[in-house]
C-alpha cells in the first residue's frame, strides 16, 4: 500500500536526501520533501519564531518545501503551510552517525523527525556510518542508497503496526551491512567533544573509534562498530518519578 510520506534532513539539497526520496518513490510512495537551504546539523529540534520558505521542484520530480531556517522549522512549515495528510515522516539520510545520547540530542535529522512526532507523526531517523569524518568526503550515493533502501524496506515492514516508540533511529555503517539489529540507545557519557587549541574549537576530526564508546551491551554503538544497522526506537519527553522529588521537596 502506497504511504504518503514527508522527507526532511539537515543536510540541505544533498546526495543523502535525494537516496531517501528515490528509495521511498521507487517503492511506489507519494513523496513530498521539507528541507533547508543550509546544511544545519547540531540544530536539533530548534525552531524560528519567522522563517522564509519557497515551494518548488527538487531533482527535477519532487515537490517541496525550502525554508531559510532549521530542519524542525521545515518540517513544521511544511505540515502549516502545505499539507498536513502524512502517513510518516522520514529524515536523512545524514551524512554522518547519530549515534548514543549525545548525538540524539543534537542531531538536526532526529529534530526534524522529533518536530513530526510532538504534531503527531511517527517517523524514522536514517544516518550513515563513516569509520570517519573525512571518509565521507569520497563516499558515492549508492552508499547513501543503500541505506535509504533499507530505510523504506523497514518502514514498509512496520507500517501496520502499532509502534510503542513513535521515533526510530536507524543508523547504517558504510562499510558492512551484515543485518540489522534493535539496540538500546548508548548512553555512556562523552568526554571529548571538541578539540581547541588557540581560542578555536573543531569537533570535525572524529574517528568512530575514538568518539563512540560500545559500553552498553545491545547499544547501538556497539552494534555498528560490528557491521551491523541499528535500530533503536526512541521516547521522548516522558515524565519521570514523582515520589522522589515529592519526598524531597517535603523533607
Amino acid at each position: 500500500m502506497p504511504l504518503k510520506l514527508l522527507i526532511a534532513n539537515d543536510d540541505g539539497v544533498s546526495a543523502g536526501l535525494k537516496a531517501l526520496a528515490d528509495a521511498a518513490s521507487e517503492r511506489g510512495h507519494d513523496v513530498f520533501i521539507a528541507t533547508t537551504s543550509n546544511h544545519s546539523s547540531g540544530a536539533s529540534k530548534s525552531i524560528t519564531f519567522k522563517a522564509r520558505y519557497t515551494v518548488t521542484e527538487l531533482f527535477d520530480r519532487y515537490e517541496a518545501l525550502v525554508v531559510d531556517s532549521t530542519p524542525a522549522t521545515a518540517v513544521g512549515v511544511t505540515l502549516d503551510a502545505v499539507r498536513k495528510d502524512f502517513d510518516f515522516i522520514v529524515s536523512g539520510v545524514n551524512s554522518g552517525p547519530n549515534l548514543g545520547l549525545w548525538d540524539v540530542l543534537s542531531s538536526g535529522t532526529v529534530g526534524a523527525v522529533l518536530e513530526g512526532v510532538t504534531r503527531g507523526l511517527k517517523g524514522m531517523a536514517v544516518s550513515l556510518v563513516a569509520r570517519e569524518w573525512f571518509e565521507y568526503q569520497g563516499l558515492s550515493y549508492s552508499a547513501y542508497y543503500t541505506a535509504a533502501r533499507l530505510a523504506i524496506s523497514i518502514l514498509e515492514a512496520l507500517a501496520g503496526e502499532k509502534w510503542e516508540a513513535h521515533l526510530l533511529n536507524l543508523n547504517v555503517p558504510s562499510w558492512a551491512l551484515k543485518g540489522v539489529r534493535v539496540t538500546v540507545l548508548e548512553t555512556t557519557p562523552q568526554h571529548e567533544v571538541y578539540v581547541c587549541s588557540g581560542g578555536f574549537c573543531d569537533m570535525s576530526g572524529w574517528t568512530l573509534d575514538s568518539a563512540y564508546s560500545c559500553a552498553t551491551p545491545g547499544s547501538d554503538v556497539c552494534a555498528v562498530k560490528q557491521g551491523y544497522a541499528a535500530l533503536t526506537p526512541i521516547v521522548y519527553a516522558s515524565t519521570g518519578s514523582l515520589d522522589w522529588l515529592r519526598k524531597a521537596l517535603e523533607g
